[in-house]
């Protein structure tokens, strides 16, 4: 059942018709082929996803992967009920069969088989599974659809198919394994190392920022010293320049003294002064 809302937990009917389309164009595109590597491969299906979307929506490719196997898990499942029915000419009872054995749970991705089915991709990858499953699975009376296929996806970004066991298991542990595993391992692999490279690079980025704030405040420090020596010349040269300007004001006022009124000793004090003032300007 899908959401009505444009944004929402769950993907809409539309999302996943355009994530089919998205993967069909891009694993059959000639130019491109299978040599793209599986995270070029998955981000040109991210950006045909949302250069084509006529509706909001901001999946991330981690959740478009996710879904995507999600997707094929039970597209799989249900092309197995397909194939066996088609044998008996009773296809339109596929329906039936799925929901009979995945306790009276509803085919959710119609929608996308519709899509699927008939295209030359889809076919191909069908085939080649059919061929895997012949050579490495044994049929028993006793299977059932579920143990058709189970998704593999490649290196280099494309799905196939591999044989599943065909041995029966109690219903309680199939479900508890359809929700461990919503997708495949190499996927969770990929998600885990995206996530380590986000966390590495975040690091690097906080301790370069350290660093250039460290170098920051030692610059700031530097300058501050530079700026505090400039204060304390400036300081010491306005003293030294206040001192001479009092100085030369006392030995003007030393030199055009007239001592002819003053006694013999007071005569004798500003002589000697006025001699030790023309000395030391001579000697300047």
């Amino acid at each position: 059942m899908y959401s009505a809302e444009k944004r929402s937990k769950n993907f809409s009917k539309e999302e996943d018709e355009l994530l089919v389309s998205a993967w069909l164009n891009v694993s059959l595109d000639p130019v491109q082929g299978v040599d793209q590597s599986r995270s070029t491969y998955w981000r040109r299906i991210y950006d045909y996803f949302h250069n084509s979307k006529t509706f909001d929506s901001d999946r991330t490719q981690s959740c478009l992967m996710s879904r995507w196997s999600g997707i094929l898990h039970y597209v799989n499942l249900y092309a197995g009920c397909v194939s066996k029915l088609e044998a008996r000419n009773q296809r339109k009872n596929a329906l039936r069969m799925f929901k009979s054995d995945k306790q009276h749970r509803n085919f959710p991705h119609l929608h996308c088989w519709e899509k699927l089915e008939d295209k030359a991709k889809w076919k191909n990858r069908s085939n080649q599974s059919g061929t895997i499953s012949k050579k490495k699975q044994k049929t028993t009376t006793n299977s059932s659809p579920a143990a058709a296929a189970q998704l593999v996806v490649t290196a280099n970004g494309e799905e196939s198919q591999a044989a599943m066991p065909t041995v029966d298991r109690p219903t309680g542990k199939k479900k508890e394994k359809d929700k461990l595993r919503p997708c495949s391992n190499i996927e969770a692999l990929h998600y885990l190392l995206v996530k380590k490279k986000e966390a590495d690079k975040e690091k690097d980025l906080k301790k370069e920022e350290r660093c250039q704030k460290a170098f920051a405040m030692q610059e700031e420090k530097i300058r501050i010293k530079k700026e505090r020596n400039r204060n304390e010349e400036e300081r010491i040269r306005l003293e030294k320049d206040k001192f001479e300007f009092d100085r030369n004001l006392e030995e003007e006022r030393i030199m055009n003294v007239d001592a002819s009124t003053m006694s013999t000793k007071q005569q004798l004090l500003y002589e000697q002064l006025k001699n030790d003032i023309l000395a030391r300007r001579m000697k300047n």
